[in-house]
C-alpha cells in the first residue's frame, strides 16, 4: 500500500522505523523540520539505541537516526511520557516536515494513523474515534472503534490525523489490552510540547489557554473557596456555570486554576504539590478558556474555531459556530469587560450551551444586564440538563433490563451445551453491576448525583457489554455447530467407507467406535479430541480409498485373520 492520505496526498513525513541490527519493524514515525524524527521512547528501546529511519514516500532518503540528547522520556512507572526526539544522520528536504498542531479532542471526532502491523511492511490505514481523555496522569486520549481489524504492534510512534482538515494532532502510543478489542491511545500534540518544549518550533495552532495566562501560574492560590468551586465544576462540568470575583486575587486564582487544567503548559507535579487540596484541575480539564476582555463576538467565535481546527467561514466566524460546533468545555472570563457583553451571552455562550458546549462563566461585578442574562442561562441550562439526564437514566434502565434479559437467555443456552461441549466457558455476569450503579438512596431524586457525560459513559459500557453477551452465545452456537459438523463429517467417511468395500477393515472400525464414543456418549464431548480422531479416521478412510483394490482387499482381509474374524468394521458402533 502505498503510503499517502485517503485521498492520495502523499506524507513525506511518513517515517518507518526499523532495528538497525536485525532490520526489524519498530514502529513508525513523524519527520519535524529537516532533521529530527518524533516517536515513542518505548520503538527505540534504549536512548543509546541507533535506529533505521524509512520514508515511505521517499525511499530514496533512508538515514539512520539516534535519540537527541535531553530528549528521551521513557516510560514512567504509570506509564506518563514515553516520547523520543531522533536526530538524522541526514538532513531531509525542506518542506518534507510535518506541522504539528494543538487541536482540542471533542468527542467522536474521526482521525486516521497509518502504522507497521505483522504483514504490512508497507503500512495499513486504520480510523478510529476519539473517545476522551485517559491514561497515565490523564496524559492520552482514548480511540475508539478502530477499523479495521484489532490494534496491534507497528503502529507506536505513528502520526493521528484528524480527518475533517488533515491535521497532525498526536501520535499513537500504544493499544488496550483485553476486552475491548477495538481501543488504543494517542499522545496529543500538546503534551508532547509539554515534555519536550524544544518541539513548539514545530507546532502550530492556540493553545487551549491565552497566551498571557500560559505562565500565570501560582500554587499559594489567594481565592481557595474559588479555586474549590471552579475545580469541582472542572471535574465534573455541569453545562452552564457562573461564578462572580474580581480583584487581583480572584484574578490569580481563575489564572492558576486555567493553567493547572492545559495539557502543554500545566506545571510540573512537584509544583502542584504544594497547592491547597482540590485548587489543581484535573489535567485537560478544558479545551478552551478564553480572556473576553476588549474582544468582539466575532473575535472570541474566531478563537473557538481555530481552537477546533476548523476552517475560517466566509461569512463570519459567530455565524459558523452558531451553525453548530462540536461540544466543548469552555472557560469564558472577563465577560463584564467584552465589547458587548450582552450580544456575547446571547448570541454566541446561548447558542453554544443549546449544542450541549459546558461553560463556566465569569464575571467580575454584580448586578450587570450581562450577569442577569448568564444566569437565566444557567438556570434554563440546568433544567434541560435534568431532563436530558432523565431520559439518559431511562434509555439506559431500558438497556440493563435488556441486557439481563440477554444474559438469562445466555445462561438457559449454557445450561443446554455446557453438558454437550466440554471447555465451554461460564456465561457473563454483566447486568448486575449496572444495577448496582442505578441504585440510590430512597428519597433522592432520580437525576440526583448523576451528569449527562456520566451516564453517557454507562451507556457506551452497556453497548460494550450487550455485544460480549451476543458474542458468548455465537460462541456457545459455534462450540455445538463444531460438534455437529464433526459428527456429520465422520457419517460422510463411514459411507465412503461402505462404498469402498472397507466394512470389514478392523482398525478403521476401531478408529470409527472411537470417535462415534467421543461425539455421541462421552458427555461432555472433547471437542479437540474427537476432531483429532474424526481427521485420523478421515485420512485413513481417504488412504485406504485410494490403494489399489487388490491390495486393499488383501490388507482387510489379512487384519480380518489376525483378528480371527471378529470386529465391526467400518460400520461397526453405529
Amino acid at each position: 500500500m502505498r503510503s499517502t492520505e485517503p485521498d492520495g496526498v502523499p506524507l513525506p513525513w511518513h517515517a518507518r522505523v526499523r532495528d538497525a541490527a536485525t532490520d526489524r519493524i519498530l514502529g513508525a514515525g513523524v519527520l519535524v523540520g529537516t532533521r529530527h524524527v518524533l516517536t515513542c521512547a518505548h520503538v527505540v528501546g534504549d536512548p543509546e539505541n541507533e535506529v533505521v529511519v524509512e520514508f515511505t514516500t521517499r525511499p530514496e532518503a533512508t538515514t539512520t537516526g539516534r535519540v537527541e540528547p535531553d530528549h528521551w522520556i521513557p516510560e514512567g512507572k504509570a506509564g506518563e511520557g514515553d516520547i523520543a526526539l531522533l536526530r538524522l544522520a541526514e538532513d531531509q528536504p525542506e518542506g518534507c516536515g510535518a506541522v504539528l498542531r494543538r487541536q482540542a479532542t471533542p468527542l467522536a471526532t474521526e482521525v486516521h494513523a497509518l502504522g507497521f502491523p505483522q504483514g504490512h511492511p508497507d503500512g495499513l490505514w486504520v480510523s478510529m474515534r476519539l473517545a476522551g481523555n485517559c491514561g497515565p496522569c490523564g496524559e492520552w486520549v482514548q480511540l475508539n472503534d478502530w477499523r479495521p481489524g484489532e490494534p496491534s504492534r507497528g503502529f507506536s510512534g505513528a502520526a493521528v490525523l484528524n480527518m475533517l482538515n488533515g491535521h497532525v494532532i498526536g501520535m499513537v502510543v500504544g493499544r488496550h489490552n483485553g476486552p475491548p478489542a477495538n481501543l488504543a491511545y494517542m499522545i496529543p500534540v500538546e503534551t508532547v510540547a509539554r515534555y519536550l518544549p524544544r518541539t513548539r518550533r514545530w507546532v502550530h495552532g492556540p493553545g487551549a489557554v491565552d497566551p498571557e495566562t500560559a505562565s500565570d501560574y501560582d500554587p499559594l492560590v489567594p481565592d481557595v473557596a474559588l479555586a474549590q468551586r471552579m475545580t469541582d465544576w472542572l471535574r465534573a462540568p455541569s453545562t452552564v456555570r457562573v461564578l462572580v470575583g474580581d480583584g487581583p486575587g480572584q484574578r490569580r486564582t481563575l489564572r492558576s486554576v486555567i493553567v493547572s487544567s492545559d495539557r502543554e503548559h500545566r506545571p510540573p507535579d512537584r509544583v502542584l504539590v504544594s497547592a491547597p487540596p482540590g485548587t489543581v484541575s484535573p489535567v485537560a480539564s478544558l479545551d478552551l478558556a478564553v480572556n473576553a476582555s476588549g474582544k468582539t463576538v466575532e473575535a472570541i467565535s474566531q478563537r473557538i474555531l481555530d481552537r477546533l481546527g476548523i476552517p475560517g467561514p466566509a461569512s463570519g466566524a459567530a455565524g459558523r459556530v452558531r451553525d453548530g460546533v462540536p461540544a466543548m468545555t469552555i472557560v469564558v472570563y472577563g465577560i463584564d469587560e467584552a465589547d458587548d457583553p450582552v450580544s456575547l451571552v446571547d448570541t454566541l455562550l446561548r447558542p453554544l450551551a443549546e449544542q450541549r458546549s459546558r461553560l463556566l462563566l465569569v464575571f467580575g461585578r454584580d448586578p450587570s444586564p450581562a450577569l442577569t442574562r448568564a444566569r437565566s442561562l444557567e438556570s434554563e441550562a440546568a433544567g434541560a440538563e435534568r431532563e436530558h439526564v432523565l431520559r439518559l437514566l431511562d434509555e439506559l434502565t431500558g438497556r440493563v433490563a435488556k441486557l439481563r434479559t440477554a444474559e438469562r437467555r445466555a445462561v438457559e443456552h449454557w445450561q443446554k451445551v455446557a453438558p454437550r461441549v466440554a471447555g465451554v466457558p461460564d456465561p457473563p455476569d454483566l447486568a448486575a453491576a449496572f444495577l448496582l450503579r442505578l441504585l440510590r438512596h430512597p428519597g433522592t431524586a432520580p437525576e440526583e448525583h448523576w451528569t449527562a457525560r456520566e451516564l453517557q459513559e454507562l451507556l457506551r459500557r452497556q453497548k460494550r457489554a450487550a455485544t460480549r453477551i451476543e458474542e458468548y452465545g455465537g460462541s456457545l452456537r459455534e462450540a455445538l455447530a463444531r460438534r455437529n459438523e464433526l459428527r456429520g463429517r465422520l457419517e460422510t467417511s463411514k459411507a465412503l467407507a461402505v462404498d469402498a468395500d472397507l466394512a470389514e477393515d478392523i482398525d478403521l472400525g476401531r478408529l470409527y467406535d472411537e470417535a462415534h464414543r467421543l461425539l455421541w456418549t462421552e458427555r461432555p464431548c472433547d471437542v479437540g479430541e474427537a476432531g483429532a480422531v474424526v481427521r485420523h479416521y478421515e485420512t485413513t478412510v481417504r488412504r485406504l480409498r485410494t490403494a489399489a483394490p487388490e491390495t486393499r482387499g488383501r490388507e482387510a482381509r489379512d487384519r480380518v485373520a489376525d483378528s480371527g474374524g471378529a470386529g465391526d468394521g467400518a460400520g461397526g458402533g453405529g
